[in-house]
């Protein structure tokens, strides 16, 4: 609730709609309450889950950055906006900046290592026609045509779609967006070019969701993996040769990072790793972890994986 960017009104109306299935809503509304009335006295213990410092200590070997990862975890967050042009007066490479108050008028919402990602990775595609898979709410969409791409993005969710659309609408742009399950889909065509953004456990984002540090549950991050791989396999069947395919998760947990990359590499042997040219990144045997220490000077950072992907 303290660490949250949301209202504490909505944090406590969607806590408390989620009670009702136990029969709760009274008492857990009775209990928040109570704590809003009494926030400015309240005094936090820092407490760090073991099986989450046990995987920030097996990823990530500086103590400098094990130390920042665990001294952030108590930190509000610092949110980012991105523009969709290049502003001299921005925070990083003309188009980063802080998200205070409001949006302005030519931005949308996005971590500045979600945004280090795509600017550090644009280069290898050398087709202009993009597939974005799982796209939606849409950031790296819009950062990509920002950047000359024609994008094609599929994603399952109407959801997350709709507030794709909402995020149009207010730049005033268009993207082909369409909503595709992708691994049911039958595509009759083949690409150059693949962004897959693939569903994970979001454990990168521990700044802005703190309570992804409690639930690394062994059972769930295999399932993910099971599900990043399946989608994985099916992006490089439609990948043509000598195309280019950049995996993103915004998790560090080696399940659905290194290994998920590991088991295709193993699999396929007409698929070349390449190495990413940024000072942001962490290099870890098949790909790049973002580094949040090097953001440190600007707020710090959510911590993505990417590997790129060649097929041969």
């Amino acid at each position: 609730m303290f660490f949250s960017n949301k209202p504490h009104y909505a944090i406590v109306n969607d806590t408390v709609e989620a009670s009702k299935e136990f029969k709760k809503d009274g008492l857990v509304n009775a209990v928040l309450r109570s704590v809003l009335r009494d926030k400015d006295n309240i005094q936090f213990g820092k407490f760090i889950y073991p099986s989450f410092k046990k995987i920030v200590d097996k990823v990530f070997s500086s103590n400098s950055i094990r130390e920042y990862i665990y001294q952030t975890l108590f930190e509000k967050p610092i949110n980012y906006q991105v523009s969709i042009k290049d502003q001299k007066d921005a925070l990083y490479k003309k188009r980063v900046f802080l998200l205070e108050k409001k949006i302005k008028s030519n931005c949308f919402v996005q971590d500045i290592g979600n945004f280090e990602i795509i600017r550090s990775t644009i280069s290898f595609y050398h087709d202009k026609d993009i597939l974005d898979i799982c796209a939606a709410p849409g950031g790296k969409s819009i950062l990509l045509q920002s950047f000359g791409f024609k994008v094609y993005a599929i994603d399952k969710s109407q959801n997350q779609i709709n507030k794709f659309y909402e995020n149009l609408r207010r730049l005033k742009l268009k993207v082909n967006i369409k909503k595709i399950d992708f691994l049911k889909e039958k595509f009759l065509d083949k690409f150059n070019s693949i962004l897959l953004d693939a569903p994970c456990s979001a454990l990168g984002t521990f700044k802005r969701n703190p309570d992804v540090t409690k639930k690394v549950e062994l059972a769930q991050i295999k399932k993910h993996q099971k599900t990043q791989i399946e989608i994985l396999e099916k992006s490089l069947k439609i990948l043509k040769k000598n195309g280019f395919l950049v995996y993103v998760v915004c998790s560090f947990h080696p399940f659905e990072t290194i290994d998920v990359i590991d088991k295709i590499s193993q699999k396929h042997n007409n698929i070349k790793i390449h190495n990413i040219d940024s000072e942001k990144m962490i290099k870890r045997k098949n790909g790049y972890f973002i580094n949040p220490l090097k953001f440190k000077n600007f707020g710090g950072s959510d911590i993505f994986f990417v590997s790129v992907l060649e097929k041969k």
